[in-house]
């Protein structure tokens, strides 16, 4: 069966849901269908970079017949896929959207009214693979998840496209010269399909390991499939804040945010889009960083130390919450039935503010019960504390990726940064590099609106500000806040509800 390459990157759960059939989404180039118009216009993905390794998580997404799907990397020598979690791009996610809060106002001879216009407003959000041969050197070939892989090396450019062509792929003709432009560079490549018993429902997100520090994002491969813009979500897992080295860096400016009380909404996603436009889309605006994200509770600048909420009843009240992101990632794991172990919950807040390296004394791509497995050093972190899960013949329940996120890192110095891009076709002709920030400055998610309008349309008679209304206020509302931002308009109507009966008359 013949196959079409269409290189793609990334995409966020929340587009997944009005994306037609045979839509293909991920990091490296996906293999679709023939004929099949693929659009691509969102991505998610992660990096962590330290001396020891580069790790890029790709969330990849497919509907369609799994015998027409395959996805191809580049790579640098050495590297090695392994399967990874959906809780993992699932819980990074939810504790870093930003979120946007009204200001607290006082009706004149009325009760104080905060909690129900604490609106949240989140912003952004088959057959084997071929043989070597014809100047291509299979490096290696195996299984990981629900899928079968081949690394494959090259010296020559063009003969890579033959290969692929000889394995049932066709190439696009604007394809090819990515492809050998890559090989020019020095970089292999990872291809990927489903084994022959494997659904698309049974696709999980990878993670591709590199040797030494390669803090760059293929991102000459997205150009192929992408419609004029794509939006781009990247995590990164560095220490220090890390920000784009090749592109601009921009915030949303937070001064200027405000809150309409006749929409229940901010204005947060109109200065959000003028802030990418600028520089001609290549632009990289920064949406979270805080240091100790992933192992310590998360401050916000509004709710404090809220918690993050897994699921919730049909109310919308919490049913199961977490403090931390590693902790939420368990918990989300196992909500997803991807693990049934939570024992390491308890050494993410233990090791959060370690000065010591985090070292794997495994493989790369080999479980954390392989007899190849060395020891550590006496000043050392055995990576395998942060694992929860185990993995045999027949099942594998590990949940290992804040582990292997921190292998090579020292969780004193650990930051997470979120980056959010709108880049045209036209900034997709480089790839992006990373680098240190100059900065190194916290960027909170959690968002108080500066000023208001149309407040009348819950105060008629006067409205007081109530103090405190800016950046840092409200912070002993923890959870409580978090579950109303969750109930959006119905609580907001049942408030006013609440306030036609304390006060009448009041106009509809």
């Amino acid at each position: 069966m013949k196959t079409s390459l269409l290189a793609t990157l990334l995409i966020g759960a929340p587009l997944a849901a009005f994306l037609a059939p045979n839509d293909a989404h991920a990091c490296g180039g996906c293999v679709v269908p023939p004929m099949v118009n693929t659009i691509v216009n969102a991505h998610r993905m992660a990096l962590s970079v330290s001396p020891k390794q580069t790790v890029l998580w790709d969330q990849i997404r497919y509907n369609g017949d799994p015998e027409n799907w395959g996805w191809l990397l580049p790579v640098k020598p050495g590297a090695v896929v392994e399967v990874s979690t959906d809780a993992w791009f699932e819980t990074l996610d939810a504790a870093t959207s930003t979120t946007v809060f009204a200001p607290p106002i006082s009706c004149n001879n009325g009760p104080d009214f905060d909690c129900g216009c604490v609106q949240a407003d989140a912003a952004g959000s088959g057959g084997e693979l071929g043989p070597g041969g014809g100047g291509v050197t299979v490096v290696h070939r195996g299984t990981v998840g629900p899928y079968q892989t081949v690394t494959l090396s090259t010296e020559t450019p063009g003969v890579l496209d033959d290969w692929l062509t000889s394995a049932g792929y066709v190439i696009p003709a604007e394809t090819a010269p990515v492809i050998d432009a890559y090989v020019a560079e020095g970089f292999d490549f990872i291809a990927l399909q489903l084994l022959p018993e494997k659904g698309v429902n049974e696709m999980k997100p990878v993670r591709v390991v590199q040797p030494g520090i390669s803090p760059t994002l293929p991102l000459r491969m997205v150009a192929v499939g992408t419609g004029a813009n794509v939006d781009i979500t990247l995590f990164l897992i560095t220490e220090g804040r890390w920000g784009a080295k090749n592109f601009e860096n921009a915030l949303v400016p937070e001064s200027l945010v405000s809150w309409d009380f006749a929409t229940n909404a901010s204005n947060y996603a109109a200065l959000r889009e003028t802030t990418l436009a600028a520089n001609g889309g290549a632009t990289w605006i920064t949406t979270f960083a805080k240091p100790r994200a992933l192992l310590a509770p998360i401050l916000g600048a509004v709710r404090g130390n809220a918690q993050i909420v897994l699921s919730a009843d049909e109310f919308g009240f919490p049913t199961r919450t977490a403090s931390t992101i590693a902790e939420g990632y368990i918990g989300q794991g196992m909500l997803n039935g991807e693990t049934t172990d939570q024992t390491c919950v308890m050494n993410f807040n233990t090791f959060s503010g370690d000065t010591r390296m985090v070292v794997d004394p495994c493989p790369a791509g080999k479980p954390s019960d392989d007899p190849s497995c060395g020891v550590v050093g006496a000043g050392e972190i055995d990576a395998r504390v942060f694992e929860c899960g185990e993995s045999d013949e027949l099942v594998d329940s590990t949940m290992d990726d804040v582990a292997t996120a921190l292998n090579g890192l020292h969780p004193a110095d650990v930051w997470l940064t979120r980056l959010e891009a709108k880049l045209p076709r036209e900034a997709l002709a480089k790839d992006l590099e990373i680098e240190p920030s100059e900065l190194q400055t916290e960027v909170e998610h959690e968002i108080r609106a500066r000023s208001s309008k149309n407040v009348d349309t819950i105060c008629p008679s006067g409205v007081v500000v109530l103090p405190g209304s800016g950046s840092g206020s409200n912070k002993d509302r923890g959870t409580f806040v978090v579950v109303l931002s969750t109930l959006g308009a119905g609580l907001l109507s049942l408030a006013r509800r609440r306030l036609r009966g304390a006060r009448s008359p009041l106009p509809a």
